[in-house]
């Protein structure tokens, strides 16, 4: 296919280029053109940069030469300074000109992309479990794909992954000595900075892959030139040949020179890159060599010596395609990566992975701050993923234009909490600590104050970073107006017309972990509120749990609670002070070993239920009728309200019999007032007995109302314990009085007056030994209605609950 389109090169149309084909300096020497590279395949909307390479009679390469692009087809691919577009599917040859001459056609086919498009990784992980591919095809078509080299076959084509680097590169470096030669042959030009003669990217005839047994570097470095300053410590190299590459190298130099190297450097003492005059390719000087690349499909790269694993000089890579912006993040990342390289790590630097990755992205941040913060690209593969140990490397967490990306380019949060907790000069200290512990948690671990087990929930509320944390002076959003919060998972705290509703919460937290969920509360029919800590146990034996809530009241201030050292904690929405608005529970293990999940002991759960937990309130009937009499009889009629004692709404009650809990088993005693009506009116043997109506007072301590929302509570009391084994919902209530009343008894020999008492004007149910017998239930819609006779006597009550004004 990519023979034919050669073929049509002669129908050319010119859709591109500069005004004048002959303005460069050095076009009337042309005499030979080669582009690379020297094919392309894309998807629609993809990208590729071709190079033309002018050579004068005497083989000899020109610098100072205008030329003119064209295509045959711009409804395919469109080219403008040698930068190719695919814009439809289809085929079309491109062609470079410089004055009389041209360059042979490349051939850039273009297709849509496959709406399910994977990555290269993912196909070639899929056809070597299918035995299609050898290991050492993967490596190599893995670092096709990373540089957007024309020999990855079609097939292993995949979208463009969004990542900041590359481990391709870095896996052949580490597996260099046991690769064929064959492989090594391929791959030896990606292992050499980028200007070498011996590089992929050297103009055509420089003897790329030309070394046995080792990649080598050549002398020359054709095609590439260099910008700095007298006083800079970096070389900024780009192909004169790809028109905007030097103004992006200036760019480039400048900012390292200005900004990133003096912060890094110098203010925050960070050690300086080490010198390559050591190393097998150190054809440019001492100074670190940084290389503005085409083609590849990662922002950045830093790439150490061969046979280097702990310590090394490095050069640099940047993506030429990215913006001003991106090319000055890219640096800073790039360079502390290049600061790492320049310790001794007791293991291999690549050990340290998700800290090296994590440092680098923090390093934006320390040396741009607010004015600069493509680092907050990244903070979403994060916060997505709060769930994931701090070390999970894992891909395919980031927003869809960074499917690829590992989650720990967005963990540099946790430097930033860091070094905005103490200072930058703590992230210093805690790559130094990678020269005498083996990982980057014991680094940290061994460094910080108080280590991960004091500052790990403290970072979990932080990532909330909605009210009530935004806002303070210590948060994401102020330090660096991080507008985005941690993934939780968000549902109704209302019941939805439902008597009750449980919500179960993960059991299990991975090692240096967290779990945040939010529920929202609306409905006033949602009284009572329970959570159930199901990692109290694994907290009291010693594991490094926190639960941590955060809540709005309803006086619209936030509440802050450590829950960790309770098993059982409520909230009763008909107290103002506890009527919870947004409840967010923050889950977080701090323990730093690998496979260090904690499990709880049950699953942890959120209760709510429409049982009234602050005041009752209703009426009472209570009726006297013995055998024989005649008439009304003894009749009460009472309007009380039960309500908990001032002291048992306070934010800290911890009732006696309820230990590790808070703000539960106030419900035991509520206690009544109000007032009733009393009237007597009955005959009996011959006598009539009257009284009232008269109205009374309801007398304090007169009475009870007791409840049983949350019979998963325990207590060491017997009688509470015996009161819990009752349904969930059951409860009783009882009221009497006790003042003194003068009946007007007539009759023929009946004694007038006779004195009495009211009595008892609410009783719910029977008792027997202590225990009570049938007790009623609270109804589904929340109201208390029922009745109980015995005895003569019967009582009718409608209560329903109350909300604190």
């Amino acid at each position: 296919m990519l023979a034919l389109l050669v073929a049509l090169a002669a129908c050319s149309d010119s859709n591109g280029g500069d005004d004048d084909a002959d303005a460069g300096s050095d076009n009337a020497k042309v005499d030979r053109i080669i582009v690379t590279p020297d094919q392309g395949f894309l998807w629609v909307g993809e990208r590729l940069t071709l190079a033309a390479f002018a050579y004068d009679r005497d083989g000899t390469l020109l610098e100072d030469v205008s030329f003119t692009w064209s295509g045959t087809d711009a409804t395919v691919a469109g080219v403008e300074d040698g930068r190719v577009e695919g814009v439809s599917s289809g085929a079309s040859l491109v062609t470079a000109s410089a004055g009389d001459v041209s360059s042979s056609p490349v051939a850039v086919l273009v297709i849509d992309a496959p709406e399910d498009m994977r990555s290269s990784d993912e196909y070639l992980a899929e056809a070597a479990e299918a035995g299609l591919v050898t290991p050492h095809e993967v490596l190599t078509y893995r670092v096709y794909a990373a540089f957007k080299d024309s020999r990855l076959p079609l097939q292993y084509k995949g979208r463009a992954s969004g990542a900041f680097e590359t481990e391709a590169l870095q896996d052949v470096i580490d597996q260099y000595e046991t690769l064929p030669a064959e492989t090594k042959a391929a791959l030896d030009p990606f292992l050499v900075p980028p200007a070498d003669g011996a590089s992929w990217l050297a103009p055509p005839g420089s003897g790329q892959g030309l070394s046995i047994g080792r990649p080598t570097c050549k002398s020359d470095t054709d095609g590439w030139v260099y910008v700095n300053s007298n006083q800079a410590k970096v070389n900024v190299w780009y192909q004169f040949t790809i028109p905007g590459q030097k103004e992006k190298a200036k760019l480039v130099s400048e900012a390292i020179e200005k900004e990133i190297w003096p912060r890094l450097f110098d203010v925050l003492g960070f050690p300086e890159p080490l010198s390559d005059a050591d190393s097998g390719c150190s054809n440019y000087g001492p100074k670190l060599d940084v290389f503005l690349v085409r083609n590849v499909d990662f922002r950045g790269l830093t790439v150490p010596e061969l046979g280097a694993p702990y310590q090394s000089s490095v050069f640099i890579m940047l993506n030429e395609s990215l913006t001003p912006d991106e090319l000055k993040a890219g640096a800073a990342h790039e360079l502390m990566h290049a600061s790492h390289w320049a310790f001794r790590t007791k293991s291999f630097q690549t050990s340290y992975g998700w800290l090296r990755d994590a440092v680098a992205n923090w390093a934006i941040d320390a040396v741009y701050g607010k004015t600069l913060q493509l680092e907050q690209d990244f903070a979403n593969c994060y916060l997505r993923t709060p769930e994931l140990p701090l070390q999970d490397r894992a891909k395919g967490h980031c927003d869809s234009s960074k499917s690829d990306v590992e989650r720990d380019y967005g963990a540099y949060l946790w430097l930033q909490y860091i070094s905005n907790t103490y200072s930058p000069s703590m992230v210093k200290s805690i790559l130094a600590a990678t020269q005498s512990v083996d990982t980057g948690v014991e680094a940290i671990d061994n460094v910080v104050p108080g280590g991960f087990q004091k500052h790990w929930p403290l970072f979990g509320k932080m990532l909330w970073n909605q009210a009530p944390v935004d806002t303070k002076p210590a948060s994401f959003a102020t330090w660096d107006t991080l507008n985005e919060p941690v993934k939780s998972v968000d549902t109704s705290g209302d019941l939805g017309g439902a008597a009750e509703k449980k919500d179960e919460l993960e059991p299990e937290l991975k090692n240096l972990s967290h779990r945040v969920y939010h529920f929202d509360f609306q409905d006033p029919a949602t009284h009572s509120v329970l959570f159930y800590n199901g990692f109290f146990e694994p907290k009291k034996a010693g594991k490094h749990v926190k639960v941590q809530a955060l809540w709005l009241d309803g006086n619209s201030a936030w509440q802050e609670e450590d829950w960790s050292d309770y098993e059982f904690v409520g909230l009763c929405r008909d107290i103002r002070g506890q009527r919870v608005q947004h409840l967010v529970i923050i889950l977080s293990n701090a323990e730093t070993e690998p496979g260090g999940s904690v499990t709880a002991t049950r699953t942890p759960y959120l209760k709510r239920n429409n049982i009234g937990c602050w005041k009752i309130q209703g009426t009472v009937n209570a009726l006297t009728k013995q055998p024989g009499w005649t008439g009304m009889g003894r009749q009460g009629v009472v309007t009380v309200g039960f309500e908990l004692d001032a002291a048992a709404t306070a934010l800290d009650f911890k009732h006696p019999q309820f230990p590790d809990t808070l703000r539960l088993g106030a419900n035991m005693l509520m206690s009544p007032s109000g007032t009733f009506f009393f009237e007597v009116a009955y005959g009996s043997g011959g006598c009539s007995n009257r009284f009232g109506p008269a109205s009374f007072n309801i007398a304090p301590f007169s009475g009870f109302l007791q409840t049983n929302p949350f019979p998963e509570l325990h207590s060491p009391d017997a009688t509470v314990t015996e009161w819990l084994k009752q349904p969930a919902r059951a409860y009783v209530g009882a009221l009497v009085d006790n003042s003194s009343i003068a009946e007007v008894v007539s009759g023929l020999g009946c004694d007038s007056p006779e004195y009495t008492v009211p009595g008892g004007l609410l009783v719910t149910n029977d008792e027997k030994n202590g225990v009570y017998v049938n007790p009623p239930q609270v109804l589904p819609d929340g109201s208390f209605v029922n009745s109980f006779s015995e005895s003569g006597f019967t009582f009718d009550w409608i209560f329903t609950p109350q909300r604190q004004p």
